[in-house]
């Protein structure tokens, strides 16, 4: 519903939707093409049994598809993937109508970067439509909703108003969605750190291959008693254990550092926005809807992050 222009010069202030948690993105690395699917020279791959690297950023998973990619240790970390609504605020304090209807309420990003992938992406190509080494990247589309048990939002943001269809790379310069990109990189953020809880980074991938390790030798003591099916599961597993080992060490620093990083991105959404159920109050959908959030906390291994950010809304409260 719009507001008046005499409420919107009176009355109107941001009522403000806090969401974060662990997403999942099976992507390729450089010096890998960003269509490869498989991995074969960067730093990520997806081993024999798991889904192929298709880019998609994942704010949330389902059971089967968890089932093929969430590696161990990642449950015993207590890293379950899914980015909710844990707050909404108004005035600086909760405000109960509108936390109440978005109680965790899932964040999700919808649409597909045809005919790329069939879901959105941190685009790059590259370095042809962004900077890998500045992590300075469009996440395309940006379709997003968050539906919860009282109320559902949408907002779409286009590249081009005047042509939503036209993708990155159609652009003859990148300066036209320049608001859409990434605008910083941080290494070593105090708020990532204690968002993933990884306060030591080069002792957290120690502990993981000693994890790993003890996955081997787990695995290696159950293989005389195996039937053939079950033997040919444990050596594949063994297998993909010592391929994640060998990446770690390989690679080294390269996975290390990005899992106290942070990449941010904050804009004016220009698109349709939407509003089903209530608020406690009145949301303005004929202004921009603002965002600003991040993502960090790459575990390269695990092919996880952390995001966290608001989604803030032109409001006036019953």
């Amino acid at each position: 519903m719009s507001l008046g222009p005499d409420l919107q010069q009176a009355t109107i202030r941001l009522l403000e939707i806090h969401f974060e948690g662990y997403f999942m993105c099976r992507i390729a690395t450089d010096p890998d093409p960003s269509n490869e699917h498989r991995g074969m020279s960067g730093y990520t791959m997806a081993l024999p049994r798991e889904t192929r690297l298709d880019q998609i950023i994942r704010l949330q998973v389902d059971e089967e598809f968890a089932r093929k990619n969430a590696r161990a240790p990642l449950h015993d970390l207590g890293k379950d993937i899914g980015v909710r609504v844990v707050d909404a605020r108004f005035d600086g304090a909760t405000y109960a109508p509108a936390a109440a209807a978005l109680k965790d309420a899932r964040v999700e990003l919808l649409g597909k970067n045809q005919p790329f992938a069939d879901g959105p992406v941190f685009e790059s190509r590259n370095n042809i439509v962004g900077n890998d080494d500045a992590m300075a990247f469009v996440i395309q589309p940006f379709d997003l909703r968050i539906a919860g048990p009282g109320a559902t939002l949408t907002a779409r943001d286009y590249l081009d108003p005047a042509d939503p269809a036209k993708q990155t790379w159609q652009f003859t310069d990148p300066a036209a969605y320049a608001r859409r990109i990434s605008t910083c990189q941080i290494t070593g953020d105090t708020e990532v750190a204690q968002a993933v809880n990884v306060f030591d980074p080069y002792g957290y991938f120690r502990d993981r291959r000693r994890t790993l390790e003890r996955l081997i030798e787990r695995d290696r003591a159950l293989l005389p008693d195996a039937d053939p099916a079950r033997r040919a599961a444990l050596e594949a597993d063994i297998q993909g254990y010592q391929s994640r080992i060998y990446q770690l060490e390989f690679w080294g620093d390269r996975i290390i550092n990005k899992i106290q990083m942070r990449v941010d991105w904050e804009f004016e959404i220009n698109g349709p926005q939407t509003v089903d159920g209530a608020l406690g109050g009145r949301v303005d959908v004929a202004q921009p809807w603002r965002t600003r959030f991040w993502f960090g906390g790459w575990d390269g291994d695990l092919l996880i992050g952390f995001a966290r950010g608001t989604l803030a809304l032109p409001f006036l409260p019953s």
